[in-house]
């Protein structure tokens, strides 16, 4: 097998043969160097790249962008520098790449089958998202410990190696929960985004608490679950800071 990364990088091609439990070296020719990537039983057991050896070679060859590759199947490794599943390094060279899925806050995420094989290599905080995912839930839900975006940004790292599933829904309802502001209405500038990119420009949204009442808002980051309101809606609408409420844009 042999060819370019035009149309699958490394990282791609590395986890297919993974998947398939192949042994043999991967040869790669970039501009920085070459390299290689020994693997057995689809494990990553050795790599070299430009003078480099193990796990900081491996993330080098994982970083490529452009160059050829070939794979030789039966190949063996000449010693061991790597011990660990390829996923722990895959997911290491995503998140310094930045390489992801993007997760909309009202798609569902599910963990994958794949995730027992390296549930143990995970960062603390991918653990504990995981863990919250359950059966299944949405971004909106996992909000608390962490902001929006910092979710959505791990998730996506994720999903990008097939640890979670994302399933894509048409943003609607948000459950939010209201808080004292200091003018207007706000709310998640990641939400209002969510919602535009479905609907179109719009500049209210609708509030349902004991009643239902039409505000204009404008999207501050950082909110999460927020509807953040000034004294003066809050006392003129009855709603109170802890409310939880149902808001959805006025289209």
């Amino acid at each position: 097998m042999e060819g370019d990364f035009r149309l699958l990088g490394p990282i791609d091609l590395l986890q297919l043969l993974a998947q398939g439990g192949k042994t043999g070296v991967f040869l790669v020719e970039g501009p920085g160097g070459a390299g290689e990537v020994y693997l057995e039983r689809g494990r990553p057991v050795h790599a070299a790249f430009a003078g480099k050896a193990g796990r900081e070679a491996l993330l080098e060859v994982l970083a490529l962008k452009e160059g050829r590759f070939r794979f030789h199947l039966g190949a063996k490794a000449p010693l061991t520098t790597l011990a660990g599943p390829l996923e722990a390094y895959l997911l290491e060279a995503i998140r310094s790449l930045d390489e992801r899925v993007e997760v909309g806050p009202f798609d569902l995420v599910r963990p994958s089958a794949r995730l027992e094989a390296v549930g143990a290599t995970l960062d603390p905080v991918e653990l504990a998202l995981l863990q919250d995912l359950g059966r299944g839930k949405s971004p909106l839900d996992l909000v608390g410990r962490w902001p929006l975006e910092e979710v959505l940004k791990r998730l996506g790292h994720l999903a990008r190696l097939r640890l979670v599933e994302v399933a894509p829904r048409v943003p609607r309802t948000a459950k939010l929960r209201v808080a004292l502001g200091k003018r207007g209405a706000q709310v998640e500038a990641l939400l209002l985004k969510a919602w535009r990119v479905h609907y179109g420009p719009f500049a209210q949204v609708r509030v349902k608490g004991a009643r239902e009442v039409l505000l204009p808002v404008e999207g501050v980051e950082g909110l999460g679950v927020e509807l953040r309101l000034s004294p003066e809606l809050l006392l003129f609408h009855g709603l109170k800071v802890g409310e939880e409420v149902l808001v959805w844009p006025e289209v």
